[in-house]
């Protein structure tokens, strides 16, 4: 009998927002959001990034203007508990995603390097 990925993947999501990952996330975002100073910070970090990457997309380049603003923002950020809770987060919630995507890829590396030998 064949497994629909489809239906796999629907439960690998609902899953995920039953993992601890994603709890952790959900609480530090909730509590960024019922803290406005946080929120602040948090949306100023959001910005700024937004601005890099668009820059970076664009073919811009990123002036020392643009690194000194970063480099201060990151430093409020990192002054707050709540913001480098919801960043810690994020990394971890990150990383699990990488390892599941190269979980899901190893077959088609396997396909690739089974060709080349």
């Amino acid at each position: 009998m064949s497994t629909n990925v489809y239906d796999t993947a629907n439960q690998l999501e609902r899953e995920l927002r039953e993992s601890e990952n994603y709890v952790q996330l959900q609480n530090a975002l909730s509590a960024i959001k019922s803290d406005a100073e946080a929120s602040s910070v948090f949306q100023e970090v959001q910005g700024i990034q937004m601005k890099l990457q668009q820059k970076q997309q664009s073919g811009l380049e990123i002036t020392e203007e643009d690194i000194q603003e970063a480099q201060t923002i990151s430093e409020k950020a990192g002054e707050n508990e709540k913001v480098q809770n919801l960043m810690q987060a994020e990394q971890q919630i990150s990383s699990m995603i990488d390892d599941l995507n190269r979980i899901i890829m190893q077959p088609i590396q396997d396909l690739y390097q089974g060709q080349a030998e």
